[in-house]
């Protein structure tokens, strides 16, 4: 008899139980909330250490000051005489002037930020990691990460030049600059401050600093009042807490898009782990029927069937949230010790991504759980069906995929059209067409997983079954491919993304910088015996030399002093694309040199060499060196009938090693006091550089994606070995042996692979293409370029192949042990 009342389920308790008698069923998607949980866990966790490191450096040049005072008059005499006014102040202990300039090293084209050493030991921030601090002006200590990208040791002789002056020093020391993410992004240096005072000392900074130690008798506060009575308010006057947070403010900007970048990556493995946890929690469904079906029949209702299911799911998250947490943070200790950083454990965001693994697992089995639901009792007591997963969708459903890809693709149309939200246009159109793509892969995987499993069909019956077995389900068939499709697609997607921009990088750099490499003398001539130095350096394919000499022009508010070069016919050789002989009325002058000085391009333009003037128009071409003209050689045989060969241009072989290049050139330069080398390769570099870290970090961040999806297929593979026992025991008992079964499951995963890379590639190569083209745009760059990396591509379908086949191995043994007459006993 009953009583009315609901009957009460332990849900909770039938979840857990289920988690520990079937532990095998749930263990890949445990692996899969591990790896995303886990790399957002690093991920906070290692930027926060950089943060930590960034702001520690900040801060120890000013940690043992009180107040900083930032001049801003440039002269010495004035600075120097603020600085001991300032120590007389009541309250301050001592005021040191800390000079700041900043040049390039002579023979490349690195810029190194060189301070004064300060007198009171005290601010000596760094510690020496070799040789001994700079004693005279003639001496110089480079931070260690310095010394190794300009390749100098103690010892060693490097030459710093600004426009006007250079000086050559002695490398006495090292010091620590640590090994962080951020280490190296400025080359730092310390010089005696008589270096300062030295007749070829270069420019100091405007932003020179007058740091002062208080006597402890006041507050900073109260000390700075004091030092801006002194000051006058001319310069800028603030605590040095108050300067550690500005700095903080403006400098940490590059670690928090940094930081966003990295939680986007780990968003798409949530993702990735999240249409996993589906696939898998589907197949759950499917495979549970009966089981459900008994619940219902002895009244269960549909709540509590959901309700188990999401306890099922919170179980796991917590789970693997927990392991993922515990790996990420191993990860982080491991990053501090290598990269010697502060280890810093950001409390509240570890639990926010160990609170989003959770609801990611809990999120991703609504779908399952409202199917198992709507499961009625007595259609639950019969067989599995095979399609129990592949029903399909209303027409209605099936409609919204379509229109969202041709939505997606009006919006990027519109993005190729409009110059002022072109970039939104296009990313927002990639993303709806993204989405509309993922929707919709139902409607044309199977057709993919048919045709490329038609050439296997002909190979025998045990290719035949895998080809069918992909397609009788296809519900399961597709969630495992967009997972795979989503995965390779970002990671094809931002390598065609780099490489089209590296294209069109180049063939901008080409246009902006028609000489692949210069070697200039800003003032004199070159040594005999330089163009054919620079013609034997390997890479190099023609060199020529220039005649060059120093001109003056009328600008806007008076005149300035540039180099003016005379190429010959046969220095046009040299430039990457064919171009005739300079005429000999017109004058060249770079573009922004114009700018700078006001000077309208198409405008008469006087220029006065040594021996005579000429005026002529002037027209804006790349072609002229940076605040400098180029000229005719008749045309500078009037400015200056003697002017000496002052310059070098060169071609470099296409595909040349640009950094070993850039090492043999500074070989060559090095010992020439007032060289400048240039050219597009140096600019190429620069870029190519920075293109290659950001993919790499990009590809090895998306790697993570990749393997859950791959971590899927096998979990796939392995439910699907579970589902289908009494079918593998059939076959079995009609003479399939275990090594066909296992190949049989082989197959399987390299269609769904195969299938996967596909279409993963051709939607990441377009939406790559799509990306470059907006990017390029913003950046005002003409002539965008497609461009794909054959190997690279090729390497993503191997792997993401290979690795679908190995994670077959372990279903295929596991369906290949169990005997036919102990598999078919089986419920």
């Amino acid at each position: 008899m009953t009583t009315g009342r609901p009957t009460r389920f332990p849900m909770a308790r039938n979840a857990l139980a289920e988690l520990r008698h079937n532990p095998r069923r749930v263990v890949a998607v445990i692996v899969a909330i591990m790896i995303s949980v886990g790399y957002l866990t690093a991920s906070v966790t290692v930027l926060a250490g950089e943060t930590k490191t960034f702001e520690r450096n900040i801060i120890a040049r000013v940690s043992e000051t009180d107040v900083v005072v930032t001049a801003r008059t440039g002269d010495r005499a004035a600075q120097a005489r603020l600085a001991a006014r300032i120590e007389q102040v009541a309250g301050v202990a001592s005021a040191d002037l800390s000079l700041l300039s900043r040049g390039w090293v002579s023979g490349s084209s690195d810029w190194v930020q060189v301070q004064s050493l300060p007198d009171n030991p005290k601010l000596r921030w760094t510690d020496l990691t070799e040789g001994r601090w700079p004693g005279g002006p003639g001496d110089i200590v480079l931070g260690d990460v310095t010394a190794r990208q300009l390749n100098l040791k103690t010892g060693d002789r490097i030459t710093i030049t600004d426009r006007n002056t250079s000086a050559t020093l002695t490398v006495t020391g090292l010091t620590h600059q640590g090994d962080s993410l951020l280490s190296g992004l400025t080359l730092n240096s310390f010089v005696a401050p008589s270096f300062y005072t030295a007749a070829d000392s270069i420019r100091v900074s405007e932003q020179t600093e007058i740091l002062v130690i208080g006597d402890g008798t006041l507050s900073q506060g109260r000390l700075a009042e004091r030092v801006e009575a002194v000051a006058g308010g001319r310069d800028r006057v603030e605590t040095s807490a108050g300067m550690v947070q500005r700095l903080i403010s403006q400098r940490t900007q590059g670690i928090y898009v940094f930081q966003l970048l990295l939680l986007v990556f780990g968003a798409v493995a949530l993702l990735v782990g999240g249409i996993m946890i589906v696939n898998t929690f589907l197949i759950l469904v499917a495979q549970r029927r009966r089981q459900i079906g008994l619940l219902r029949a002895v009244g269960g209702r549909r709540d509590h069937i959901r309700r188990g299911l999401l306890a099922e799911a919170g179980a796991i998250g917590v789970i693997g949230s927990l392991l993922g947490v515990g790996l990420g943070l191993a990860l982080s200790a491991v990053v501090a010790v290598v990269l010697d950083q502060a280890l810093s454990v950001p409390a509240w965001q570890v639990v926010a991504v160990a609170v989003v693994g959770v609801a990611i697992a809990v999120l991703s089995v609504l779908v399952p759980a409202r199917r198992a639901a709507m499961i009625a009792p007595l259609e639950a007591l019969r067989t599995v069906a095979g399609d129990a997963i592949g029903r399909r969708a209303p027409l209605v459903r099936r409609a919204g995929p379509p229109a969202l890809v041709v939505l997606g693709l009006a919006g990027i149309g519109l993005g190729f059209t409009d110059t002022l939200f072109a970039l939104a246009y296009s990313i927002g159109g990639s993303f709806v067409c993204a989405v509309g793509l993922l929707a919709s892969v139902g409607s044309y995987l199977p057709p993919l997983l048919r045709g490329l499993g038609s050439p296997l069909r002909r190979t025998g019956p045990t290719a035949r079954l895998a080809t069918a077995d992909t397609l009788r389900n296809p519900g399961r068939a597709t969630a495992t491919g967009a997972a795979l499709m989503l995965a390779v697609g970002l990671v094809v997607a931002l390598q065609v993304g780099a490489e089209s921009m590296k294209a069109t990088a180049d063939h901008n750099l080409d246009a902006r910088f028609p000489v692949d490499v210069t070697v200039s003398m800003l003032t004199g001539p070159l040594p005999a015996g330089t163009v054919g130095d620079v013609a034997a350096i390997a890479g190099i394919t023609d060199a020529k030399g220039v005649r060059t000499t120093r001109v003056t022009i009328k600008v806007r508010g008076g005149s300035k002093r540039v180099l003016a070069q005379g190429p010959g016919a046969d220095a046009m050789t040299t430039l990457w694309a064919p171009r005739p002989p300079i005429a000999a009325d017109v004058v060249l002058a770079d573009p922004y040199l114009l700018e700078d000085a006001g000077i309208r391009n198409g405008s008469r333009l006087t220029v006065t060499g040594r021996s005579g003037s000429v005026t002529l128009p002037v027209r804006g071409d790349p072609l002229a060196p940076t605040d400098g003209l180029v000229v005719a050689p008749r045309v500078l045989a009037a400015l200056d009938a003697g002017a000496p060969l002052g310059a070098v241009w060169a071609k470099a072989r296409p595909g040349t090693d640009i950094t070993a290049l850039r090492s043999h050139l500074r070989t060559v330069a090095e010992p020439l006091t007032g060289a400048e080398v240039g050219g597009g390769l140096t600019a190429k570099l620069i870029y190519h550089t920075a293109m290659d870290r950001l993919l790499a970090m990009s590809t090895m961040l998306l790697a993570v994606a990749v393997l859950i999806a791959l971590v899927g297929v096998g979990n796939t593979l392995g439910l699907s070995v579970l589902e289908r026992t009494r079918e593998s025991a059939l076959l079995r008992a009609l003479g399939l042996q275990r090594r066909q079964l296992r190949w049989m499951l082989a197959i399987e995963a390299m269609l769904l692979s195969l299938a996967g890379a596909v279409v993963g590639i051709a939607a990441g190569a377009f939406f790559g293409w799509i990306g470059a083209y907006a990017v390029s745009g913003e950046l005002n760059l003409e002539n965008i370029q497609f461009a794909m990396s054959v190997p690279q591509t090729l390497g993503v379908t191997v792997v993401a192949v290979i690795a679908g086949v190995l994670a077959s191995v372990l279903p295929g043994r596991r369906a290949a042990r169990a005997t036919p007459v102990a598999a078919l006993a089986e419920t």
